[in-house]
């Protein structure tokens, strides 16, 4: 028997953005929403983004959420787990309530620990093509969301690294510094260990997709590496003075790459823009993947401009894919979609 999944059954939205009133009743597996430019086909995978995580996935810096010349907005929806789960986020300039069957949460990871959703888009985290920084942000809160417990060693890790930073710049004593570094060590040993552990879940399922994939590709984490505990912390009794000039440790759980390659090559470099674009959906699937065997239940996958820089057969290809998969898929795309491209998806046109 297959796992459960998350559905959004319903949603509505009132002054969010370019929506002054918005109401739609979502189908259970792929849902198509096309438009012109400016007819706020984004905010509607955003809107269901902020039903999880109270907050949009666009990476301007407090983006605009409210419709010109209003005061506030508001979300409603129905999302079926198990039951059905009721949300709601209000929002004014500066603040965010969110509200889970009708009783005020306290805390965002309240709701996103019974909502999980993944979203892919130009303008969310750039897996493909966006800074090694990026990728490594994005492979470290899938640890922590399918090993909740890990969050403490990475706090631990940071703590660690901060402290043994300020006694280098105070001249701590070497007991001191030592202190600091066997816990570094501790905390950067198992963060290695977690990522290595999701790395290979991730490669695992990665490698099923090659078949329609015309650049098959796999992930790999390069950093500095220690043979072991010992050798490590002699590492950083030995680093200690450049370290103190550099002000910042050079090597370590935090300066670690993830690349995404292709025969040894990374697929930013070597791969076309439609090939880029491909590679970074099979990377959210593989997400998806990897969530649903942790949380057992399958999350909601929001494709933002799914088709962007993609020929016909490429086109074909993906969602010949996304037919296949166990989620309920919400997407994107511009008004010009063929017909044939619309079978089995329920089509939403925002075009007036």
């Amino acid at each position: 028997m297959s796992n459960p999944r998350l559905t959004l059954q319903h949603i509505h939205m009132h002054n969010l953005r370019c929506h002054q009133a918005f109401d739609w009743q979502c189908g259970e597996h792929l849902n198509l929403i096309t438009g012109d430019n400016g007819s706020g086909k984004t905010t509607i995978l955003e809107a269901a983004y902020m039903l999880a995580y109270g907050r949009s996935f666009r990476q301007a810096k407090a983006p605009q959420l409210i419709r010109w010349d209003e005061k506030s907005f508001h979300i409603q929806a129905t999302i079926k787990r198990y039951g059905p789960l009721h949300i709601r986020v209000d929002g004014k300039k500066g603040k965010v309530d969110m509200s889970l069957q009708g009783r005020k949460i306290a805390a965002r990871k309240e709701m996103f620990e019974h909502v999980s959703l993944i979203v892919d888009a130009p303008q969310g985290v750039r897996l493909i093509d966006g800074a090694p920084g990026e990728r490594r942000k994005w492979l470290d809160r899938l640890v922590i969301a399918t090993q909740a417990a890990s969050y403490a060693h990475y706090q631990g890790y940071l703590r660690a690294l901060m402290q043994r930073g300020r006694l280098l710049r105070y001249h701590g004593s070497a007991d001191e510094l030592s202190s600091w570094e066997l816990q570094i060590v501790a905390y950067g040993s198992i963060i290695k260990a977690k990522r290595a552990e999701i790395l290979a879940q991730l490669n695992q399922h990665l490698s099923q997709e090659s078949e329609w994939l015309d650049l098959p590709f796999q992930l790999e984490l390069t950093g500095q590496v220690f043979e072991n505990k010992e050798e490590w912390i002699d590492w950083f009794a030995a680093k200690r003075a450049e370290h103190h000039r550099l002000g910042r440790v050079t090597q370590g759980p935090h300066c670690d790459r993830l690349k995404i390659s292709y025969n040894t090559r990374e697929i930013r470099v070597c791969g076309s823009r439609g090939q880029q674009k491909v590679s970074g959906i099979v990377l959210r699937l593989a997400e998806c993947a990897v969530l649903q065997e942790a949380k057992r239940i399958m999350p909601i996958l929001l494709l933002d401009d799914c088709f962007e820089s993609l020929d016909n057969t490429r086109v074909s290809r993906l969602l010949t894919r996304l037919q296949q998969h166990q989620g309920q898929v919400l997407m994107t795309a511009p008004s010009h979609v063929a017909p044939n491209m619309l079978q089995h998806v329920q089509h939403l046109s925002l075009d007036v």
